[in-house]
């Protein structure tokens, strides 16, 4: 209770505060003026307040007829409003709820409770309000183990009768009503002893002390008797086996427990099993005479049938040893007839067939170029287009064979620290030999990255692997597009992750040729790479991600800056090398390679031109130092352009550098 002016008023505030219950004082309105500690500790929350809060808020249960100044007042009622303990529930400030018990009274004056500080009205409702939280819990397990405790006597198969210390009978269950044939309510208050103890199995009398029974009540000790003998109402003798035990209440005994069970359904199984045993024993010593006549005859049968079984067998083994010895030579023939074919192929494809392209090549470059001029455009048009082809065959033979070789384990690759770009360079120059000149656009990302390679086996993989996404075949042929136009840009991107280097692969078409797809996924995995296909999502070719680890290569090198731009020769000079910084690599401008290939560019410039897509300008043919490209080496002997058929290239306007390693274009 809050503090109070005077003493006594002081005295009993504190008087209340210590009471277990909680004291709730209620004016005539219904609202809560005043309530002790335990009763705020009760019923608020941090931050409310209980004061001033109305009574049904609180107690939603509670009578409001008893409410002081309700206009309803129930019919019968305590003089002084005096309730008997109601349960209900109970609801603090915050909302939460907690069972209790409620009692009220009513003040008619309200100096009763704090000598007439504070309040002016002449009639308050006092509640005590106790918190039942604790004893719910603790009733409804009492229930629940009473309960329990009545389904488990009632479910015993075992007689339970529970004494007093005169041996009188206070508890019998079904159980041992059932098995002494009488009524449980026939045995309550009779004496136990008298009534199914009173004989021994003889017949002769059984004396009260000389029960166990009697012994326990007197000792407080437990007895455990097998064969013991009880009455039934009939008269009937029933065996049983009997436990006695002491009930006690602190250490006064206050009574005894006498559990049995029927031993008549155990004695007519042992008399059962023991019929049984002889009856099995019997028929077992009838079983083993037969069975070992049996045993003999199966013995004699079996050894005959193990014997011609292993006669056959060898006989099968032995034709089988021929069959397969005939196989083997038949395989090994097929083999060798294989292996000659293979050989003779690859002598065909290796030197008859190639050197006879070759020279019709030259004669076909060499009668394209038409020093003279008695050709017609047309006729040296389609001459180039012939050269193309024939370079585009030889090509593809030196590295299908360059594949069986590497597949096979007679070549092998050798790595060397070169320069990613370089590489990527070289296999669009490949790329176009294998295509064939102005059929597809290229956009190329190639990054200053040094990586440890085969370069030559790398850039014809990036090579086959870019027609093969442009839709062209082994043979030179793209199929038809059923939908009209198709954007036929092919996009290379390449990318240090790591400690690989991956360069993804995008065209047009999904790929998957036979005779591409093998050489590429052969050379991938000839440097310990992989080569993963990708569909993308709004267009209708496929996307393919080539990954090598970089091996003792630098990785991302830093681009030359202005200064070293500037000290290098000038770019419009064909067949000239410029060192690249950090790596002492020299590069070698190609007449196949577009513009955004042919040299490196500082990332740091702020006068960046978007790619043109133009080729730069070559010097005269005579003048041009031709550079072998890895992905497109044919074995020729310099003379000639290759016959790739190719327009000169015109310069971009205006495009003198490329941003670093992108660019696009068309070839």
């Amino acid at each position: 209770m809050s503090s109070r002016p005077s003493r006594g008023a002081a005295r009993l505030a504190a008087i209340l505060d210590a009471l277990p219950d909680a004291l709730v004082l209620v004016n005539a309105n219904g609202t809560v003026v005043n309530a002790n500690t335990i009763a705020l500790e009760a019923f608020e929350a941090p931050g409310t307040a209980l004061v001033g809060r109305g009574l049904l808020d609180l107690l939603p249960q509670f009578d409001s007829r008893l409410i002081p100044g309700s206009m309803r007042r129930p019919d019968h009622m305590d003089p002084r409003g005096r309730t008997k303990p109601a349960r209900m529930m109970a609801r603090r400030t915050d909302g939460s709820e907690f069972p209790v018990e409620v009692t009220s009274a009513n003040l008619e004056n309200g100096q009763q409770a704090y000598d007439g500080y504070g309040y002016s009205s002449d009639e308050l409702l006092m509640l005590v309000v106790r918190d039942l939280t604790g004893t719910v819990d603790t009733e409804a397990e009492l229930a629940r183990s009473q309960r329990q405790t009545e389904m488990i006597l009632r479910a015993a198969s075992e007689g339970v009768v529970g004494t007093d210390t005169d041996g009188r009978i206070v508890l019998v269950n079904p159980a041992a009503a059932q098995i002494l044939g009488y009524r449980a309510s026939d045995l309550g208050g009779r004496e136990l002893h008298d009534l199914i103890l009173h004989s021994r199995a003889d017949g002769t009398p059984f004396a009260y002390e000389e029960s166990p029974l009697a012994d326990t009540l007197r000792s407080g000790r437990k007895h455990r008797v097998r064969g013991q003998v009880l009455w039934s109402k009939k008269g009937e003798k029933v065996p049983v086996d009997l436990t006695t035990a002491p009930v006690r209440d602190g250490d006064q005994l206050v009574g005894a427990v006498l559990t049995f069970t029927d031993r008549r359904p155990y004695d007519a199984l042992a008399d059962e099993k023991s019929t049984a045993e002889k009856a099995h024993a019997e028929e077992l010593d009838r079983l083993e005479e037969e069975h070992a006549s049996e045993l003999t005859a199966l013995r004699q049968k079996h050894i005959t049938e193990l014997e011609e079984l292993q006669e056959r067998h060898d006989e099968e083994l032995a034709a089988g040893e021929e069959r397969y010895a005939a196989l083997g030579e038949r395989e090994k023939d097929r083999y060798e007839a294989l292996a000659g074919r293979h050989d003779q192929l690859l002598t065909l494809l290796g030197r008859s067939l190639r050197g006879p392209l070759d020279e019709l090549r030259r004669e076909l470059s060499a009668l394209a170029a038409d020093d003279a001029g008695q050709l017609w455009p047309e006729a040296n048009q389609v001459l180039h287009h012939l050269s193309a082809g024939y370079s585009r065959i030889t090509n593809l033979i030196d590295n299908v064979l360059g594949y069986q070789r590497l597949d096979a384990g007679a070549d092998d690759i050798v790595r060397t620290n070169v320069m990613l770009d370089a590489v990527v360079a070289a296999g669009v120059d490949g790329a176009v030999e294998l295509i064939g000149p102005g059929r597809v656009q290229f956009a190329v990302h190639a990054p200053p990255i040094e990586a440890e390679v085969d370069a030559q086996r790398l850039a014809t993989a990036l090579a086959h692997l870019i027609a093969d996404v442009a839709g062209v075949d082994a043979t030179g042929n793209s199929p038809v597009s059923a939908g009209g136009y198709m954007d036929n840009t092919v996009v290379v991107a390449a990318a240090l992750r790591g400690e690989s280097v991956r360069i993804e692969v995008r065209g047009p078409y999904a790929g998957g040729d036979p005779v591409h797809e093998p050489i590429v996924r052969g050379i991938v995995r000839a440097h310990g790479g992989v080569l993963q296909t990708h569909e993308v999502p709004g267009m209708s070719g496929s996307a393919y991600v080539l990954e090598v680890p970089i091996g003792g290569g630098a990785g991302a090198v830093a681009v030359p800056g202005p200064a070293a731009l500037e000290a290098a020769p000038q770019e419009g000079a064909p067949g000239e090398t410029a060192p690249a910084e950090g790596g002492g690599r020299r590069r070698a401008r190609r007449s196949s390679t577009d513009s955004f290939l042919d040299a490196d560019v500082p990332s740091g410039t702020d006068e960046s031109v978007p790619p043109t897509g133009r080729r730069r300008r070559r010097a005269a043919a005579e003048q041009e130092q031709a550079v072998s490209v890895p992905a497109q080496a044919s074995g020729d002997d310099g003379d000639g352009s290759g016959g790739t058929g190719r327009r000169r290239g015109r310069p971009a306007e205006g495009a003198e550098a490329a941003e670093a390693g992108v660019a696009e274009g068309a070839v």
